[in-house]
This record gives structure tokens, sequence and C-alpha cells, in this order.
């Protein structure tokens, strides 16, 4: 069996369950502690929902999980901060114009609050 073939169990479960909904409510139930975080319910998605990543990811205990849980969305936040000063700007244009069209929309919606 190659990195990508599923077994059995794990190819009924991806057709049993289709939607990024039915995935997340499926984790969650089966895996209480994601409920408390979401870096590892992402973890737990791409492990058991895409072959092609979960290849990368070794088991990575909760506990060890929880000790940086914060630490993705500080990158994520810092990430963005940076940007918003115009320095390190997105490589591709397409990404470059999504946020561009987020954050002027955005503006829009608080300037009306």
């Amino acid at each position: 069996m190659s990195d990508l073939e599923l077994t059995p169990e794990e190819q009924a479960l991806l057709e049993r369950l289709q939607t990024v909904k039915d995935r997340v409510e499926y984790i969650l139930k089966n895996y209480p502690n994601a409920r408390n975080s979401d870096f590892y319910l992402t973890i737990l998605y791409i492990r058991h929902f895409i072959p092609e990543l979960a290849k990368y990811i070794s088991y990575i205990p909760y506990d060890v999980i929880k000790k940086h849980e914060g630490l993705f969305e500080s990158i994520r936040r810092t990430r963005q901060r940076i940007q918003e000063e115009g320095r390190y700007l997105p490589t591709d244009r397409e990404v470059l114009k999504r946020r561009r069209r987020l954050e002027e929309a955005m503006k829009r919606v608080v300037h009306k609050l």
C-alpha cells in the first residue's frame, strides 16, 4: 500500500462524510480535545480527510499541541500586520487581490457601524 492508498475503513469514511461540516462534526464528536483547539481540529481534519497532506504529518499528541496552539494564530496575525504595512506582500497576485478586496469590504462594513 502506498502512502496515498487508503484502508477500506478510511475510504468508507471519506465517502460517507462529503462536506466540511460533516467532517468537522465527525471530528468534534470523536475527538473531544478538538473542541478546545482549532489547530488540533485542523490537524485531525488533515489526517483523516486529506491523504496527500496527511503523509507529511506524524501523530502529534494533544498535550504537545496544546502547548503551542496559540502560536499559529499569532503567526497569522503578525503576517497580517506586516503586510498591512505594505511589507512582504504575497507573491501570488490572486492572493493579494483577494486580501485587498476583503480589506476594502471590511472597511466599508466597519465604517457603517
